[in-house]
């Protein structure tokens, strides 16, 4: 079996557990081991379904798979590394945390430029995609920044922590469910396919911290 094969049974038995298990723990009571247990396999299944993807990219040179790759993994990992912080309401954070949103912060940059390429005619050609997802993961990786340098000012961080984990658990499995709808749908125009589960996913994230946040809000009155 060759390699590239290897990977790709990887990445597609990686990305249908993480289906699967982020759905199921979409619904479970957050917070019970039962959930913390199923988003133990969520977060394996991500990291071999974005991995082996961004190999299998990198295999085939394709530059648009392995830059998604990118941002997907980075989802995933700062959504699961935030957990240490909130479990023991640390404002400590690591060294590694700070250089993987660092790395992201130049991919995510390449990727923006990657996506408004000129042409010696002066033509543009430009990526929507690229752009948007570059964009966003710019975004997301400068916020980390900030708010990992911020964090030791701040006398309580647990609830921060806890909105990251969130925001970021979702986007990761908006991730995923955008990769399967690409794969499998073919009715629908590209742009729709690749932007139209960020967004509709984008609306039920904000609204589930913003229920926590008022929640949260209640508790400390």
């Amino acid at each position: 079996m060759e390699t590239t094969q290897v990977f790709l049974i990887l990445h597609i038995a990686g990305g249908m557990l993480g289906l699967i298990s982020g759905f199921l723990n979409s619904v479970n009571p957050k917070g019970t081991s039962k959930h913390r247990f199923i988003g133990k396999i969520y977060v394996t299944a991500m990291f071999c379904a974005t991995l082996s993807g961004v190999l299998l990219a990198f295999l085939k040179d394709n530059q648009f798979l392995f830059l998604i790759g990118v941002f997907s993994f980075y989802l995933c990992f700062s959504g699961w590394r935030v957990l240490k912080y909130q479990e023991t309401n640390s404002y400590s954070v690591h060294v590694l945390d700070y250089t993987i949103a660092l790395i992201t912060v130049v991919f995510s940059v390449f990727m923006v430029v990657s996506g408004v390429n000129f042409k010696p005619n002066g033509a543009i050609n430009f990526n929507p995609v690229l752009v948007i997802f570059g964009l966003g993961g710019l975004f997301i990786s400068i916020a980390d920044l900030w708010k990992f340098y911020n964090a030791s000012r701040v006398g309580s961080v647990r609830f921060t922590w806890l909105y990251t984990h969130v925001g970021r658990m979702g986007g990761s499995y908006i991730s995923a469910v955008t990769a399967f709808i690409v794969v499998n749908v073919d009715f629908l125009p590209p742009l729709v396919l690749w932007l139209g589960p960020s967004l509709i996913g984008t609306i039920f994230i904000s609204s589930s911290i913003r229920r926590l946040k008022i929640k949260h809000k209640a508790i400390n009155l």
